[in-house]
C-alpha cells in the first residue's frame, strides 16, 4: 500500500513576532537614551552654568580663580569656589552668591591654602 503525502505549505515567520521584538528594541533604545540624559545632568540645577575660566595657583599659600555663572536673570544663586591638591583634597573652598538681576556674572577670587594647591574650580551652583 502506498501513501501520498501532500507537499508541506512553506512555513513563514510570524510577523506578530517581528514586530514585537521591533517594538522591544525601540522601547529599549528610548529609556537608555533618557537614562543617559538624567546621568549627564545629575547634581546640576537646570537653568544654571557655571565655568571655570582660568586659575593661577600663587606660590604655596594662594589660588586666583577667574569663573563664570550664567542663570536666570531673576535667580539669586549661591556656588562653591574651591582649591584642591593633586589627590584632589579641598584645601580651600568659599561660597559665594551671585545677585538677582544679572543674566551671567563673570568674577574672580583669591583662595588661600594651607599648603600648594594644583588647581582650582566654581562648583554645585544652586538656587538660593
Amino acid at each position: 500500500m502506498t501513501t501520498s503525502v501532500s507537499e508541506a505549505a512553506a512555513t513563514a515567520e510570524p510577523r506578530s513576532g517581528r514586530f514585537g521584538l521591533a517594538v522591544i528594541g525601540v522601547l529599549t533604545a528610548v529609556v537608555a537614551c533618557g537614562f543617559g540624559i538624567l546621568a549627564a545632568h545629575v547634581g546640576q540645577t537646570p537653568g544654571i552654568t557655571a565655568q571655570t575660566i582660568t586659575y593661577d595657583v600663587i606660590g604655596d599659600s594662594s589660588v586666583e580663580i577667574n569663573y563664570s555663572v550664567a542663570k536666570g536673570k531673576g535667580d539669586e544663586v549661591r556656588c562653591t569656589v574651591d582649591a584642591f591638591d593633586e589627590n584632589f583634597a579641598v584645601l580651600a573652598q568659599k561660597e559665594v552668591t551671585v545677585p538677582a538681576g544679572k543674566s551671567s556674572v563673570t568674577r574672580g577670587d583669591t583662595l588661600r591654602t594651607p599648603r600648594k594647591a594644583t588647581g582650582a574650580r566654581v562648583r554645585d551652583c544652586r538656587k538660593v
